[in-house]
């Protein structure tokens, strides 16, 4: 049980509460346009493209992508979505948290077809304790959680990514139920749509 709240407590104890959001974004992905709500204290700070690949990520203010204690990332890869491997294999390649020895965490909830030929996973990652050099600007020894949706369409793969960073917590988490994990990205994403 100690285990339980150690694991999810990071994250909990991190999560905007939904009356305190900006409003809604819409934000132009390619072909698609990502609407969700955006915790009031978040900013953007990065936001990058290359015609292949878009990246935006929003932090608290007065952190930055290096500092932060809560992310919110969204990336677009154009093209990515024509693979012939399956998206639980792409997922993997891309998010498992191979750099992490201190409870690794891992968990792919599967994939669902959505409207219009969108289909959807969710993905939880993280690492009890980072290790340095663990990714580009990881925080050595603090703890970390991701809630990544994904999108993937005949064409591209989206992703709407919440982390949390905080203390190091004792060993890997058990998983998270999916109910619990989409209940909880709700409260900090409000309705999330993903339409052409």
């Amino acid at each position: 049980m100690q285990r339980i709240i150690a694991g999810v407590a990071l994250f909990l104890l991190a999560l905007p509460h939904a009356a305190s959001a900006k409003g809604t974004e819409n934000v132009p992905l390619y072909e698609r346009t990502l609407s969700f709500t955006l915790p009031a204290d978040m900013v953007r700070a990065t936001d990058k493209d290359n015609g292949t690949n878009r990246l935006i990520e929003y932090v608290p203010k007065g952190e930055t992508v290096a500092n932060w204690t809560r992310l919110v990332t969204i990336q677009a890869y154009r093209g990515l979505g024509t693979s012939p491997q399956p998206t639980a294999q792409i997922a993997r390649q891309a998010f498992y948290p191979a750099a992490c020895k201190v409870g690794p965490i891992y968990q792919d909830n599967g994939e669902k077809p959505l409207a219009g030929g969108l289909k959807r996973t969710l993905v939880l990652n993280g690492c009890a304790s980072l290790p340095p050099g663990a990714y580009p600007k990881a925080l050595a020894g603090a703890g970390e959680q991701d809630f990544i949706l994904i999108f993937r369409d005949s064409d591209t793969i989206y992703t709407l990514n919440y982390a949390v960073r905080g203390k190091p917590f004792a060993g890997k988490a058990p998983p998270v139920p999916l109910a619990t994990a989409e209940a909880l990205l709700g409260n900090v994403f409000g309705n999330i749509k993903l339409q052409p």
